[in-house]
C-alpha cells in the first residue's frame, strides 16, 4: 500500500522554473543584473516623469524592507499592488486614486516581464500527469498576484493536473503558517500524515510542512547544505521527477 494519497507542490523553483536570462538586463549603479527595474523606470517616465528614478528606486527598497519584517511578523500576504503603492507613497506622492492606478499599472508591467521569465518544463507538466493519476494533486504557493501563477500554470499546461491551487495572495496567509497547508488538507479531505509537500524553501516548504505534521520533500537542485536546526526532510532530491522512485515504488 502506498504511503501517501496525495502531493502537494509548491510553484516556483519546483513546478516552474526561473531562467533569469530572459529578463532584460538593467544596469544601476554601474552594474548589470537580469531585473524588471527597466520596464519599470520606462512606466515612470512616460507616466510620472517628475519622479526621479533614483528616489523611487531607494523608496521601492525601504517598502520592500518594511514588507518583509510584516511578513515575517504575521505571514500574511501583501498584493504586488500594494508593495508598489507603498513605494510610491514613500517617494512623496499622495494615498489617492492616481497612485493607486500607477502602481497598478507598475505591478501589471512588473509581473508581465516575470512571468516571461518562468517556464514550467515539458518533463515537469508529464511527471505531475503521471503523479495525478494515482493521487490527489495541489499546488500551495507563495505569490502576491495569484492571477500570474494561475497563467503561468495555464500557459505551460499544468493546470489539469491539479486538483487544488492555492496562491497566498488568494489565501491571505504565507508558508509557513500552518493554515494554507492544513485548509489545503481540508479541501483534499486527507490527514497530514497522508500528504507529501514538495519544494525548495527551506523556511516555507520544509519548515512550514513538516510543521503543518506533513512529510517534506526538499528541491536542492544546488546541493546545498541544510541549514543547522531545520527538520529533516523526508527526501532530497534534485527536481520533481527525481520522486518518481518514491511515488510509484
Amino acid at each position: 500500500m502506498r504511503k501517501y494519497k496525495a502531493v502537494l507542490f509548491d510553484l516556483f523553483a519546483t513546478v516552474a522554473l526561473w531562467q533569469p536570462d530572459r529578463l532584460p538586463k538593467f544596469t544601476w549603479e554601474g552594474k548589470s543584473s537580469p531585473s524588471t527595474f527597466g520596464v519599470i523606470k520606462a512606466l515612470l517616465a512616460e507616466h510620472l516623469p517628475t519622479l526621479e528614478f533614483k528616489a523611487f528606486h531607494a523608496a521601492l527598497a525601504a517598502a520592500n524592507d518594511e514588507l518583509v519584517g510584516r511578513r515575517a511578523q504575521d505571514m500574511k500576504e501583501i498584493p504586488s499592488k500594494e508593495r508598489f503603492k507603498l513605494a510610491l507613497t514613500k517617494a512623496g506622492l499622495a494615498s489617492d486614486n492616481a497612485t493607486d492606478e500607477l502602481a497598478q499599472a507598475i505591478s501589471t508591467s512588473h509581473l508581465e516581464c516575470l512571468a516571461s521569465a518562468v517556464h514550467i518544463p515539458t518533463e515537469h507538466t508529464t511527471f505531475l500527469k503521471r503523479v495525478h493519476a494515482d493521487y490527489s494533486v495541489a499546488l500551495v504557493s507563495n505569490f502576491d498576484h495569484a492571477p500570474t501563477a494561475r497563467y503561468i500554470l495555464d500557459r505551460d499546461g499544468a493546470t489539469p493536473y491539479f486538483d487544488h491551487i492555492v496562491v497566498s495572495e488568494d489565501h491571505g496567509w504565507r508558508k509557513p503558517h500552518s493554515r494554507i497547508f492544513t485548509d489545503t488538507l481540508t479541501t483534499l479531505n486527507v490527514g497530514a500524515k497522508e500528504a507529501l509537500f514538495v519544494g525548495d524553501s527551506v523556511e516555507d516548504d520544509i519548515i512550514g510542512a513538516k510543521g503543518a505534521g506533513m512529510d517534506a520533500a526538499w528541491i536542492n537542485a544546488r546541493a546545498k547544505d541544510l541549514p543547522a536546526g531545520v527538520p529533516t526532510p523526508d527526501y532530497v532530491v534534485g527536481a520533481i521527477s527525481a520522486l518518481a522512485s518514491v511515488l510509484f515504488a
